[in-house]
């Protein structure tokens, strides 16, 4: 149905206006999303721009999942003292990196889930098929690049 309303749209070359309080719906979808928190409009972009760039701590974890540092859990690791979002599939297992010890796994077909406590600050981490699962009680090492960070505007 979603390709097919995509295709229409396009076919016709006119506006859609479409709600839906399904996120990955409303990213496939759209060219611009807007996203509303009680009653008004808390950011609107590109599907990529509210997903990779959210403004706040409630679009972060709205759409999508996302790991939030707080500001002294990020100054600690070398960067801003600000709160930040770090999306899950971003951070990934390495040799190098912050050690952590596993404490739940979750197959997801697609992907594992890997919940990580790394001295205190709880992580996801989103390993894609194919790759090695540690066991629960494991200790890894995660890393992640600079730029996949991304400091939010405001901690709400």
């Amino acid at each position: 149905m979603q390709e097919e309303l995509k295709t229409l749209q396009r076919a016709l070359g006119i506006t859609f206006v479409f709600v839906t309080h399904d996120q990955g719906e409303a990213l496939s979808m759209a060219d611009r999303v807007a996203v509303f928190n009680n009653g008004g409009i808390v950011q609107h972009g590109t599907p990529q721009d509210i997903y990779n760039r959210p403004k706040t701590r409630f679009i972060a974890d709205f759409v999508g999942s996302s790991n939030v540092i707080p500001p002294d859990r990020m100054a600690a690791l070398g960067g801003e003292s600000r709160w930040a979002s770090l999306r899950p599939e971003a951070i990934r297992l390495s040799e190098s990196g912050g050690e952590a010890t596993v404490e739940n796994v979750s197959f997801l077909g697609a992907a594992t889930r890997l919940a990580v406590d790394m001295g205190g600050l709880k992580l996801h981490v989103m390993l894609p098929a194919g790759t090695a699962v540690p066991a629960i009680g494991a200790k890894v090492r995660v890393a992640w690049q600079t730029a996949d960070l991304h400091y939010l505007d405001d901690a709400a």
